[in-house]
């Protein structure tokens, strides 16, 4: 039985794998029970400049305020559309939801509250305190973002979190009316007859009706400016779209309320009262009515909610760690059967993370790199079809498990990236050309891939020549690896560079500028070519190249998040302010390494003194 599962190991543990994958799709494709929350969270609004489903205006906004996609507590609502609805139908509910996170101890001082197991506080908990948090909130709003305390910062977020939670809440419903498809039918009665009677000159006046129908336009219009979530498509395209109140006194000149209107107000109603035969029949009669009449949303909606269920990045992360394994097995004796489990497991991976990356691009209309967050995911799939190429050429394992690592680690940043709010927001002006996004951008992401590649395989290198000694054969391997992926690197950060050089100079008129990022882009050419130019002229070796492409790490690093940081230039945004303390971290990680990189060598097997003082006479 042993020999046999070793034999078919190979096949087996991507199999499992495989399975995982059909398990979760399956779940996530299939129908809600009870309350149709899944469909619920299909409907489609214009948030953020762009169509997108409740779905993902929940999770994302449920992301930025409490850093995951769950609402904790017992009997909380089980998935981000679920809460999202009890927050705009049941608001005195989603009221003691502790999900504001407060991690600053100043802050927590202001409001008066203490700490507790949990650094997660309810709205009901907080409301104490809104004074104090408005006067001091206006007080840093004069204050340069970049010259703010962490203690300013710490309240900014809460600040504008609440004000989220609160935009959200009047999004779909007025939270002080329980009976909303009343209260519109009566707004529509009461308005459109006081404008027939203000017309007929010889009906006597109805000053009761007169007044009522101006107390219930008021509220209308003081409801409006609460929310900036667009619920009813009243036209073509993204900018034909209107606020639920507004959509209501649209009414008064077009007779009748707008589907979109009924279906809100009538699922919130069911919910309230517990009518999930209703809840799921409003939901189903407005999906119909949007695939008949705005087929283009509800069909994009749909796709993402399917999307955001899937999470396709999540599960590749899971993936890239079973790879990683499998990889790392291979090299205890376990023998080629675990290497290519690895490499097929990292196959799987690969094929989730390229459909999530296609997705988005279909999602968004646009190449695959667009903001940080896409540029994350995308460096990591670049590394893999880099270290896939590799794999197939040295059949080691040091490809698929330096693919693996770097995949894993460029998603766990994409998903900090994420909690800043919604990924796939509208283009920034300076970014808002395809052309140039599938040219300049991709090509100069790919040299980013390429330089942490090499420096993955160097990392690689550095630690088993440290701690368990490598073998000859396996480093000048090793070596070949980094020298060719440092080739490639050069070439697609140069090109990448010159074609940013046009774009400019087409955007804004000149061709170079010493921006931040534009010195980063050409710090990395430089860098790449000090590297190339030391192998050629003989003054480093194995050890040398391996330290320099550590460091080449560090510089990609600063280039694609550093320049970032600095609050001055085109390039300034995209960053969250914890990315400042993490980028420290890794560029303290990789000194380090290039540290442990002049240890003294260690012996591998009955290799004796002749290798140790071959080595030591290396030119660093």
């Amino acid at each position: 039985m042993t020999h046999f599962l070793t034999k078919h190991l190979a096949w087996l543990l991507p199999a499992v794998c495989l399975v995982y994958i059909a398990s979760n799709v399956f779940r996530a494709s299939r129908s809600s029970e009870g309350f149709d929350f899944q469909g619920f969270g299909t409907l489609p609004v214009v948030s953020n400049g762009r169509v997108q489903p409740l779905d993902s205006l929940a999770r994302n906004n449920l992301l930025a305020i409490h850093g995951k996609q769950r609402v904790p507590g017992e009997g909380a609502p089980a998935t981000p559309a679920a809460w999202l609805a009890e927050l705009a139908f049941k608001p005195a509910l989603a009221d003691t939801r502790k999900i504001f996170l407060i991690h600053h101890d100043d802050l927590l001082g202001l409001t008066g509250l203490t700490r507790g197991e949990e650094k997660s506080y309810s709205f009901d908990q907080l409301k104490p305190a809104f004074p104090a948090l408005q006067k001091e909130a206006v007080r840093v709003e004069k204050i340069d973002a970049q010259a703010r305390s962490a203690y300013e910062k710490a309240l900014m977020r809460l600040t504008r979190n609440l004000f989220a939670f609160n935009q959200l809440k009047h999004a779909l419903a007025l939270p002080s009316k329980d009976n909303m498809e009343g209260e519109f039918g009566l707004f529509l009665e009461k308005v459109t007859a006081a404008l027939a009677a203000a017309d007929d000159k010889d009906a006597p006046k109805d000053q009761a009706l007169t007044d009522d129908a101006s107390a219930r336009m008021r509220e209308m219009l003081a409801w409006a400016p609460f929310s900036e979530v667009f619920t009813t498509p009243s036209g073509k395209g993204d900018d034909g779209w209107r606020k639920l109140p507004d959509s209501v006194i649209d009414s008064a000149d077009t007779g009748r309320l707008h589907p979109a209107a009924l279906a809100y107000a009538r699922i919130g109603d069911s919910y309230r009262a517990g009518d999930m035969a209703t809840f799921n029949a409003a939901i189903a009669d407005y999906r119909k009515w949007l695939s008949e009449n705005r087929s283009d949303a509800a069909g994009k909606s749909s796709a993402e909610t399917l999307f955001n269920r899937i999470a396709p990045f999540y599960q590749a992360m899971a993936l890239y760690v079973a790879a990683f394994l499998c990889a790392a097995f291979s090299w205890l004796k376990v023998g080629s059967v675990a290497r290519v489990a690895a490499f097929r497991i990292l196959l799987i991976g690969f094929a989730l993370h390229t459909a999530g990356l296609i997705t988005r691009m279909v999602l968004e209309g646009r190449p695959p790199v667009t903001n940080l967050y896409s540029s994350a995911i995308f460096i990591g799939w670049g590394v893999i079809v880099l270290s896939m190429a590799l794999e197939m050429f040295h059949r080691n394992a040091i490809g698929t498990a330096v693919a693996a690592a770097v995949g894993f680690a460029t998603l766990v940043v994409a998903h900090h990236l994420s909690l800043s709010g919604d990924t796939l927001e509208m283009m920034r002006a300076v970014l808002d050309t395809n052309f140039w996004l599938a040219t300049h951008v991709v090509i100069i992401t790919l040299g980013y891939s390429a330089n942490f590649l090499a420096g993955g395989i160097a990392i690689a290198w550095i630690l088993r020549r440290a701690f368990g000694g490598i073998p000859p054969a396996t480093s000048n391997s090793m070596r070949g690896m980094v020298y060719g992926v440092i080739c490639f690197a050069t070439l697609t950060s140069f090109v990448g560079t010159v074609l940013g050089g046009i774009w400019a100079d087409q955007s804004w008129g000149r061709f170079w500028g010493w921006d931040p990022k534009e010195n980063g882009a050409l710090l990395i050419v430089i860098w790449n070519a000090i590297i190339l130019h030391a192998r050629w002229g003989g003054m480093v070796k194995e050890r040398g190249i391996m330290v320099m492409a550590v460091f080449g790490n560090i510089i990609t690093s600063w280039s694609w998040f550093g320049t970032n940081m600095l609050g001055i230039g085109l390039h300034s945004y995209g960053f969250t302010d914890a990315a400042f303390f993490w980028l420290s971290a890794f560029i303290v990680s990789q000194l380090v390494i290039m540290g442990l990189g002049y240890l003294p060598v260690r012996k591998v097997g009955g290799r004796g003194s002749v290798e140790l003082r071959a080595e030591e006479k290396q030119v660093s």
